[in-house]
């Protein structure tokens, strides 16, 4: 009775010493877990005020832009840069058959996913558009108000993926981090049962 009794005692401290470890690697994993949500939430207000800007787009003020016939040099380069992103040719003849639909274009820009966004793409946006002084919300705004969310969502759309990039490796390392723990949870289930 008394070797059972101490195999059990046994048992229960390799168990004991396990589940402090697994514990550890609980608070490691959600610790992980919270710095990278921590980042998202910081930018995630201005990829929202983005999004509101744009909805806040009618279709009047999208065939506004369709309609010019010589477009302001801003707008123009405004159309270009969201051309860059959706992957669709630049020339203005392009950009008003892209805008002929503006509900579809709409929904373009609002259902747009970052992270699926090539490195390529975002290069392309920064060094062709979004390093140039003029490329900003007041400036464009003097020309054209829906070019201005249009600015605003470029803006947000790059600033949006530096983040994702940034937290992408703290995803990862959660993963891992999360992978190894649920094995030890499993683990340790079996030996406590």
């Amino acid at each position: 009775m008394n070797a059972d009794k101490k195999v059990a005692n046994e048992k229960e401290k390799v168990v004991s010493a396990e589940a402090e470890i697994v514990n550890k690697k609980a608070v490691e994993a959600q610790a992980i877990a919270d710095d990278a949500q921590s980042e998202i939430a910081k930018a995630q207000p201005e990829l929202d005020a983005a999004q509101a800007a744009v909805k806040s787009l009618d279709k009047n003020a999208i065939v506004e832009i369709k309609t010019f016939p010589n477009p302001p040099a801003l707008v123009v380069q405004v159309m270009e840069a969201v051309m860059v992103l959706f992957n669709e040719k630049k020339d203005w003849n392009n950009v008003r058959s892209v805008l002929g639909d503006p509900t579809g274009f709409m929904k373009r820009i609002l259902d747009y996913d970052v992270q699926k966004t090539s490195e390529a793409v975002l290069n392309k946006l920064r060094n062709g558009y979004l390093k140039n002084p003029e490329f900003n919300p007041q400036e464009v705004g003097s020309k054209s108000q829906a070019a201005k969310a249009l600015c605003i969502w470029c803006i947000s759309t790059d600033k949006f993926s530096k983040v994702i990039k940034k937290v992408e490796p703290k995803r990862k390392k959660y993963a891992e981090v999360k992978a190894i723990l649920d094995q030890a949870m499993s683990e340790l289930n079996e030996k406590t049962t």
